[in-house]
């Protein structure tokens, strides 16, 4: 590569069933770390553009669409890529005049899809509606009455409404009540609240599972039969480890010959996966944002050198996530495993080297990288090139074995 990959994340963008139809790329150029994020041209869009004449598009965001944000420069000047899989999405706050809506027309005649962000109505902004195939609406800086304002005035135009900054279940509820298309924001990762009902049975069982399966003091042999014991998890399992995932150089056919190859910890953490992606009503993208965050902390524990196994690092990534498969607080579920103290404060107060990997990993996730601690991570020989490098290859890593796994949207 001629030029380092940029600091480069993405958010997924959803339908009223939670499925994934387009990710919108976050980006920060690697050697503007410490500039905040209002500093706009310098930040992000020719940097990320940039980058995809040296990183295929579809390494970050598969077959779903990719939306970038475009400054002024870029408008008038789009870069060739295949517009089937972009959306041009045109930040907030530039200025409206004849120049851009020209850029604009000649865009849509050149067949983009044009989205305009945080959009709020008003006497200049309404120009822009003509030439906008979707429009994303901040439900955070808009009240419930200017949201419903917006919509009614915009659905006779056949726009499609993005809610973006959804962060809730609830608020994605209300979201879809007011006539919402499609959904954006960290809901995902916030367990869904459920007052006066209790864990259901199972989600029940999933826990039972993972209670004994990180107990020191349950003999292998009960470990082995509790697995065994779920048909479609054990299948699953042993086609995980003989797929190309594992490189094992052997085919495995029993789950003890997998124990004896693999260790019960890292066989620990790929039940652990199974188990909590076999949910019902939990859509397939938590399965992946799960390993991938998982995924990272591993490679990143391996790149620091630091002490402990790489496969501990895995499991604290994984298992943050628990409080979002089981709608349960993450400090209430922890109590119910036995998790060192070490490995439960890495998840719930980022301390000791776990916590400190961990919460890089998730300032990364949402493209919050002015909250990552760069000068400690360079003493420790982690560069912001190496972590961008490192994010792509787990997106990879996860797509490659998510397939192996055999787990598929249309399983949801």
């Amino acid at each position: 590569m001629t030029d380092a990959i940029p600091l480069l994340a993405r958010q997924p963008i959803f339908d009223g069933n939670m499925q994934v139809v387009a990710y919108e790329l976050l980006c920060r150029n690697s050697d503007l770390k410490f500039i905040t994020s209002t500093d706009g041209d310098a930040a992000s869009s020719q940097v990320l553009l940039n980058a995809f004449t040296e990183l295929s598009i579809e390494q970050v965001v598969g077959k779903h669409k990719a939306y970038v944000n475009f400054t002024r420069t870029l408008l008038d000047s789009p870069p060739p890529f295949n517009r089937q899989k972009l959306v041009i999405e045109v930040l907030e706050g530039q200025q409206i005049d004849a120049s851009m809506l020209h850029s604009l027309k000649q865009l849509r005649e050149q067949g983009y899809t044009i989205a305009l962000d945080d959009f709020e109505l008003n006497e200049e902004s309404e120009s822009l509606v003509a030439y906008a195939d979707i429009i994303k609406l901040d439900v955070l800086s808009l009240s419930p009455e200017q949201l419903q304002y917006h919509i009614n005035y915009l659905k006779p135009f056949g726009i499609t409404l993005i809610a973006e900054k959804v962060e809730t279940y609830e608020m994605f509820e209300q979201c879809k009540a007011l006539g919402f298309d499609l959904f954006q924001g960290y809901f995902l990762a916030k367990p869904r609240v459920i007052t006066g009902r209790k864990i259901s049975e199972n989600k029940q069982s999933v826990l039972q599972l993972l209670s004994a399966l990180h107990d020191p003091n349950v003999p292998l042999e009960k470990t082995e039969r509790m697995i065994a014991r779920d048909t479609l998890l054990s299948f699953k399992l042993l086609r995980l480890v003989n797929s190309a995932a594992f490189g094992l150089h052997r085919d495995v056919e029993s789950l003890r010959q997998a124990i004896m190859l693999l260790g019960l910890n890292k066989l620990k953490n790929w039940v652990n996966l199974l188990a909590l992606s076999n949910l019902s009503g939990k859509p397939h993208e938590l399965s992946i944002a799960a390993l991938t965050r998982a995924r990272m902390c591993e490679m990143i524990s391996t790149r620091l050198n630091e002490r402990g196994r790489p496969d501990s690092y895995f499991t604290v990534g994984l298992l943050s996530t628990l409080d979002a498969f089981l709608d349960t607080p993450l400090e209430e579920l922890l109590r119910n495993l036995s998790l060192s103290e070490a490995l439960n404060q890495a998840m719930l107060t980022h301390s000791g080297p776990e916590g400190l990997v961990l919460q890089v990993v998730q300032a990364h996730e949402q493209g919050h990288w002015q909250d990552i601690d760069w000068n400690r991570l360079e003493e420790l020989g982690l560069t912001s090139e190496s972590l961008a490098e490192i994010y792509v290859d787990a997106l990879h890593w996860v797509a490659e074995t998510m397939n192996s796994l055999g787990i598929a949207p249309s399983e949801k």
